[in-house]
């Protein structure tokens, strides 16, 4: 496991950004482990480091085996602290600071930290929290981890879902079209609701694009009227056609998801937690046979689309838009 958005956030905010050693108040910066991290701790920016308290490894220090594992990276057993105050603690294997200890300095920095804001900041911490795990929710459910792999299965030269895959994409566009997101981030609310016109046009053109293969339990394809019947030439030249339509239409389906679904990741980035999914960075499209063609692209939408209260087009402008091309451009 990792630490995640929710619990990263939740540990700063209620930290402050300062350490929370007893009588440090460091001012820190995010420590992502990545490339910019090591820049600016060469360039001697403090940088923070969500430490545990209870160690998830055998040889680690304060480590207990009745801890629960799926707690060990959750807000409750981080403490904020400074490099230097990390290493302070985990010396001799923790043995100079009790789990009890760790909990009882945290507590005390969180509550003056809390006593230190005003009602309306409260309030807002509390709301935004809400929706980072609400977004967090969506990106599990939305297989984010996945993208590139969802996005290659949509764009095989015959595209192929498992019967599972399909009924999550089915659940998960019911869900995000329910959730409700406060008016305090309107940008937030307007990517989901264009996230949600995507996904639901996208799923319902594989559903009524795609059937079951014979002989394959649980998979699914784009539907091939030539593979079950003899027909005369003009008949496999418009099955053929059909066919061609269909993928080509998903194509162009799966390239405004991917943009719709950065676009959400962007609105949170802009309004809630400036380092959402910022190791991860931008979802790729992947489409390819795995062989021959194996190409990634960078969608987003671009600032005429975001010029529109919903810069997803629509199905029928997708439609439009592939019998202008003649079949998508791949």
């Amino acid at each position: 496991m990792a630490i995640g958005n929710t619990a990263r956030k939740v540990l700063w905010a209620r930290s402050s950004d300062l350490c929370a050693f007893s009588g440090c108040n460091q001012r820190l910066t995010v420590n992502l482990h990545d490339d910019g991290s090591q820049v600016l701790e060469a360039a001697g920016i403090p940088l923070g480091e969500e430490a545990h308290i209870i160690s998830g490894s055998k040889d680690g220090p304060r480590f207990d085996s009745a801890y629960p594992a799926d707690n060990i990276d959750s807000y409750e057993n981080l403490i904020l602290l400074c490099p230097t105050h990390h290493r302070l603690i985990d010396k001799r294997d923790g043995m100079g600071y009790s789990v009890e200890t760790l909990r009882r300095m945290k507590a005390d920095h969180e509550a003056a930290q809390y006593g230190l804001k005003d009602v309306q900041e409260h309030h807002r911490e509390e709301i935004e929290l809400r929706v980072l795990a609400l977004t967090e929710t969506w990106a599990q459910k939305a297989g984010l981890n996945d993208w590139q792999g969802l996005t290659w299965r949509l764009n095989t030269p015959v595209p192929r879902l498992s019967e599972t895959e399909i009924d999550r994409l089915t659940e998960l566009a019911e869900w995000v079209a329910t959730r409700y997101f406060p008016g305090q981030h309107p940008e937030v609310k307007r990517a989901f609701d264009n996230y949600a016109y995507a996904l639901s046009d996208v799923v319902n053109h594989i559903r009524s694009s795609m059937e079951p293969i014979i002989g394959r339990e649980g998979v699914w394809e784009i539907y091939r009227e030539y593979k079950h019947r003899y027909m005369s030439q003009p008949e496999y030249d418009a099955a053929l056609k059909d066919f061609h339509w269909r993928t080509d239409v998903l194509y162009e389906l799966s390239l405004e998801l991917t943009k719709a679904t950065n676009y959400v990741c962007t609105a949170v980035r802009s309004e809630i937690d400036p380092l959402y999914r910022f190791e991860e960075g931008i979802l790729p499209h992947r489409i390819g046979d795995g062989v021959f063609v194996n190409r990634f692209t960078r969608e987003e939408y671009d600032d005429e689309a975001l010029s529109h209260a919903r810069p997803y087009p629509g199905i029928e402008a997708i439609q439009a838009r592939v019998r202008e091309q003649g079949g998508a451009s791949r």
